[in-house]
């Protein structure tokens, strides 16, 4: 698995808020496709250009048996400013981050997580919030051991 350090520029992006029950893996599908439509919704009704594919944001790690996350996509700020409704718009800072790529299905996406939070250990770099994950590959179209998924997470030094 690949694993590298990158700086990236600030990002926006529109996003709606889902809380799930994170033993459920059926139900966490169900909560990540129906914000992605939301979205993907409200994009297309505004006719806004997403600059991503579908990501999910996590502001903490599950802690209560409750998975809450931040269905969305990456935008230009400009498009970020026409959030309105249930649909919100907030940005990812600039700075370092670490990027690992997940190949497989959704159901293992914790163990590249677990790799990627590990290197960054090795390296003497502790993780800050956000997490994010960008769903690269549409799962309807391409079959599950080669969808890809981007990890990504902001990197504060200890």
């Amino acid at each position: 698995m690949k694993i590298e350090r990158v700086e990236l520029p600030e990002q926006h992006y529109l996003y709606v808020d889902r809380e799930v029950d994170f033993t459920n893996p059926a139900a966490i599908g169900e909560a990540m496709g129906s914000a992605f439509g939301e979205v993907f919704g409200f994009i297309g009704a505004q006719e806004l250009t997403p600059l991503s594919m579908p990501m999910a944001l996590y502001l903490e790690m599950p802690e209560d048996g409750k998975m809450r996350f931040r269905g969305g996509v990456f935008v230009s700020a400009e498009d970020a400013s026409k959030a309105h409704g249930s649909v919100s718009a907030d940005h990812i800072p600039a700075g370092p981050t670490f990027k690992a790529l997940h190949v497989g299905p959704y159901s293992s996406l914790n163990e590249t997580h677990k790799a990627l939070w590990d290197h960054m250990a090795t390296q003497g770099i502790s993780g800050a919030m956000p997490v994010w994950e960008i769903y690269v590959d549409d799962p309807t179209a391409v079959p599950e051991n080669e969808c890809r998924t981007e990890i990504c997470r902001l990197a504060r030094q200890t």
